[in-house]
């Protein structure tokens, strides 16, 4: 794992520091103590990734105190996921500090927009450093979905994903999405195996594709784009048939035709974690997001 320079403008007696290949093991200990900001499966799916990088804060005792991930994509998008800092070290700027290495370090990649989706306790944090607020996003879940759906299969045909749709699904992402996620949508689907779905026309073109992956006795349902309601509503039907565990979808901001359809397949939702941002927002074309990666909330 590769580290990187210590952070300028960190706490004094502290450090802030990119993790290197004997911090992992002490990171358990850390995760057992701290409540995570993101989801925790998130941290093994992105250590593999090419260009991520993870920074700890160092107590002049040695302990790691506080961390935070930084996820860059190509075409100027970046994720700051994994701020957390241990209750007893709280409110003397090391969340800042670890929160400036982390702009830093997308920015040098080329990241022209940083986001991150923050808890309440963190809030003043990012806004300290030039981070604005956007929306609230909502996680919707159905616990018994095979007394609760019924499919409701449209015109187009869904067929299961398979390994010669990822050129075309890569591609159709990163133009609806405005950056390249496909190393992250590869690690879910390496690591959390499931069912991929790929909505195609009487022509044959791609319209629509969702990422059905199984984790902690539940199955999450994203990334989730469609072209319309009725694309979306053909996968969806497809993607809960047949199956009893819980399912989970987290779905951007509280408005839009994703929240009807979802809550029309009997999913109860409620407001989850703000989305903040710091930068130049992308333009993206092609298909409406129906819901976030799953693991990491893109």
């Amino acid at each position: 794992m590769k580290g990187g320079r210590e952070a300028s403008g960190a706490v004094s007696g502290f450090r802030v520091r990119g993790m290197t290949d004997g911090d992992p093991a002490r990171i358990v200990d850390f995760r057992a103590v701290v409540k995570w900001p993101a989801d925790p499966g998130a941290f093994d799916l992105l250590r593999g990734m090419r260009d991520v990088r993870w920074a700890v804060a160092e107590s002049p005792e040695g302990v790691i105190c506080g961390m935070v991930g930084a996820v860059p994509f190509v075409g100027g998008v970046g994720i700051l996921c994994h701020l957390a800092v241990r209750r007893e070290y709280r409110n003397i700027g090391l969340g800042a500090s670890l929160t400036a290495w982390a702009v830093a370090y997308l920015r040098s990649r080329g990241t022209k927009l940083v986001r991150l989706y923050t808890t309440p306790e963190a809030e003043n944090v990012y806004r300290s450093v030039g981070f604005e607020p956007g929306e609230f996003r909502t996680v919707y879940r159905l616990e018994k979905p095979g007394e609760r759906a019924s499919p409701k299969f449209g015109g187009h045909r869904v067929e299961t994903l398979c390994f010669g749709d990822l050129p075309e699904m890569h591609g159709l992402d990163r133009w609806s999405y405005g950056a390249d996620r496909g190393g992250l949508i590869l690690s879910i689907l390496r690591l959390h195996p499931g069912r991929g779905l790929v909505a195609r026309d009487s022509s044959g073109r791609m319209k629509g594709y969702l990422v059905r992956s199984h984790s902690s006795g539940e199955i999450r349902i994203g990334p989730f784009m469609a072209s319309d309601e009725k694309v979306a509503e053909t996968l969806l039907s497809r993607a809960i048939e047949g199956g009893d565990a819980p399912i989970r979808i987290v779905v951007p901001g509280e408005d839009g035709p994703a929240h009807e359809l979802i809550r029309d397949f009997g999913f109860a939702g409620k407001r989850d974690r703000l989305r903040m941002e710091m930068g130049e927002i992308p333009e993206p074309g092609g298909l409406e997001e129906y819901a976030t990666t799953a693991y990491l909330a893109t």
